[in-house]
């Protein structure tokens, strides 16, 4: 088994022991970006960075499917905040490592799940709090790493139309990683879960271009025939570039950035 995660270097691919993020120095690196939003001192109340304002709005339709009573519901009647549209995902109560309230969406039945937080969690400063006009970039991120997990949970191959739905180049990036998991008859199995947490860097995003940051909880990884035994879940942290083409929010380029995760 090699270990997998979203993001753990750089440049759109996959290689052994990482995830959708290939190998340093590559064509699809990050331009560098400022953190000093990211990094201690941390804004206060874990908000998003450099944002200002209370994060609330309306409360989308109660869950529609069974919380999962093996872990505490994050579920709040009394607290409201930003969500995803009815398209990203089964909304559910709760997924693995999450502890604070919010609106966490099902991504792939296999365990890829996104969860934006409502408020703090004193015991994860990694953990921030998003605006109500992050939701369209922010979702655009899941549905790109939805679509890369899809394909590397099966027949690993990039013909998934979203990949020229979701990423600016089509996924082409993907293709030589793809092909040599093909070749070693690998594909990705997901253990205890990967649960995406991406949140906005509004200092650095306009209205044509965004920064997302995104520490991730993750047990995942690329195995032979076997299924993946759970070996915990652990942080990785991402930096991606997204751009706005034809009014969609389009994945140009991502690395992995370990101060995501603070």
């Amino acid at each position: 088994m090699r270990r997998a995660a979203w993001a753990l270097v750089v440049g759109f691919g996959v290689v052994a022991g990482s995830g959708m993020v290939a190998c340093s120095g590559g064509a699809g690196e990050v331009a560098p970006v400022s953190l000093e939003s990211v990094v201690p001192p941390l804004p206060s109340a874990a908000t998003s960075p450099s944002t200002t304002g209370a994060a609330t709005t309306s409360v989308a339709t109660p869950d529609t499917v069974q919380p999962d009573t093996t872990r505490p519901s994050t579920t709040s009647p009394e607290l409201t905040g930003p969500v995803f549209s009815d398209a990203l995902g089964v909304k559910v109560a709760t997924a693995p490592g999450v502890n604070t309230p919010g609106d966490t969406r099902q991504l792939l039945p296999e365990g890829l799940y996104v969860h934006i937080a409502w408020t703090a969690d004193p015991t994860d400063p990694s953990v921030f709090t998003v605006q109500p006009d992050d939701i369209p970039i922010l979702e655009a991120y899941a549905n790109a790493v939805t679509t890369f997990y899809g394909a590397a949970l099966t027949n690993v191959i990039t013909d998934d139309p979203g990949f020229d739905e979701f990423f600016l180049d089509g996924g082409a990036k993907f293709d030589d990683a793809f092909a040599r998991h093909r070749e070693a008859q690998e594909v990705l199995r997901i253990g205890t879960g990967v649960v995406l947490r991406p949140y906005v860097l509004s200092d650095q995003t306009s209205a044509t271009t965004a920064v997302v940051l995104d520490c991730t909880l993750g047990d995942s990884g690329y195995t032979v025939g076997v299924p993946l035994e759970a070996n915990g879940m652990k942080p990785d942290g991402t930096v991606a570039t997204l751009s706005l083409v034809g009014g969609k929010w389009l994945i140009d380029k991502v690395s992995n950035e370990a101060r995501a995760c603070v």
